[in-house]
């Protein structure tokens, strides 16, 4: 098995490498102490077309694979780690998500924008009550008609007061003997009424990133904004959840080796 990097993946990996230690690494001390994200950095990376690196061209994206993505997430994660994040909730959790389990009309209305960087994209899935125990999710999205009411608090979200999407998880029939079977995946605009978000200060890592909360407050979406099947939020979860793993361990190489780095 060959695994020297092809040309491609060479040239994927040396213009994020030269991004972030060029651009970000000279100011990432200052906005690590002002606990904020540098609003510059969203905008050069999709500037960049980091955003979309590994979605298809039809869609906006750059159509590189999997492993230009892990490339890039690699040397992202070597200079600040809140710059991987992007990559692992705007691409791994949410575009990659739609990708896989959105109808066209969602792809070309929500990937398609995310993927060329012109809207940000975040994951609403961990509450404040029940942490990581999806099944557990007090969120629930009510049918009224051709539309849905969605009511809940999601925390610790990645991009919280940035992103301009949310792939938000709720629960369709809280009465399902099987509660995973109970949720249902949901596309939003964060500027929808009844959606407020905020960030988090004081953490002891990722302070240059936005970390936060979203709050739902009968939030009406029609029904066109299901992904998937009713029942079927749980699935597509675990779905976009094994993407975003790929990402944070493709990060924690970079991080390894920024840590050998420091210590020559």
């Amino acid at each position: 098995m060959d695994f020297n990097l092809s040309e491609e993946h060479s040239m994927v990996q040396k213009m994020v490498r030269y991004f972030a230690r060029k651009e970000v690494y000279p100011t990432i001390k200052d906005w690590d102490r002002k606990q904020e994200m540098n609003p510059a950095v969203l905008p050069r990376m999709a500037e960049l077309g980091i955003l979309g690196i590994c979605l298809p061209v039809r869609y906006g994206g750059q159509g590189f694979d999997y492993i230009s993505l892990a490339l890039a997430c690699e040397e992202l994660e070597a200079v600040d780690s809140t710059l991987r994040v992007v990559l692992s909730v705007h691409i791994g959790l949410n575009s990659m998500g739609l990708f896989q389990w959105g109808t066209e009309e969602q792809k070309q209305k929500y990937l398609k924008p995310q993927a060329e960087g012109k809207k940000f994209a975040m994951f609403g899935l961990t509450e404040p009550n029940v942490g990581s125990d999806v099944a557990g999710m007090l969120s629930t999205a009510v049918q009224d008609g051709d539309e849905y009411v969605l009511n809940g608090e999601k925390m610790w979200i990645s991009l919280a007061s940035k992103a301009h999407h949310i792939l938000w998880f709720g629960k369709t029939d809280p009465r399902a003997a099987d509660p995973h079977e109970s949720i249902s995946a949901f596309i939003v605009e964060t500027d929808r009424p009844g959606v407020t978000v905020g960030d988090i200060h004081g953490k002891l890592g990722m302070r240059a990133g936005s970390t936060g909360w979203v709050k739902f407050t009968d939030v009406r979406v029609p029904a066109a904004n299901r992904i998937g099947l009713p029942g079927e939020g749980f699935r597509i979860a675990m779905s976009c959840l094994d993407n975003g793993r790929y990402t944070v361990a493709a990060g924690a190489v970079g991080l390894i080796r920024a840590s050998l780095e420091a210590s020559v």
